[in-house]
């Protein structure tokens, strides 16, 4: 984690990204407005659901360039992704990148507490 203190300017963003894989333009914006406020040392919580959970799967299943730009995520100060699942799905993520399940009911807490929420 970085040693970056958060600046008053520094907000709490919570991405969602859902789409489907077959339509990439919006996961691959959501991914970029994930990487560009991660660089701009903005707190970045990034949510995978849906069929964007094929992007947390131990292999690329459609856009091998996106994949491998979220394997950057922690350079851009996103230390780990989390997977919205429902019932206690525990499905194999990919092991180059920090997967955390996350409940609906934490979702809703982390929209809470966010500044900033965006859906894709």
């Amino acid at each position: 984690m970085s040693d970056l203190t958060p600046s008053s300017n520094s907000k709490r963003w919570l991405i969602t990204l859902s789409g489907a894989a077959r339509s990439l333009s919006a996961v691959r914006a959501g991914a970029d407005l994930a990487l560009a406020a991660g660089a701009f040392g903005q707190q970045v919580t990034l949510v995978f659901s849906g069929e964007g959970l094929e992007f947390l799967k131990p292999a690329p299943a459609h856009d091998e360039l996106l994949y491998r730009l979220l394997g950057s995520l922690p350079f851009y100060e996103i230390e780990k992704v989390h997977a919205l699942t429902l019932h206690g799905e525990h499905p194999p993520f990919r092991s180059d990148l920090p997967v955390v399940t996350m409940t609906p009911d934490q979702w809703v807490a982390a929209a809470a507490g966010a500044d900033i929420v965006v859906n894709y």
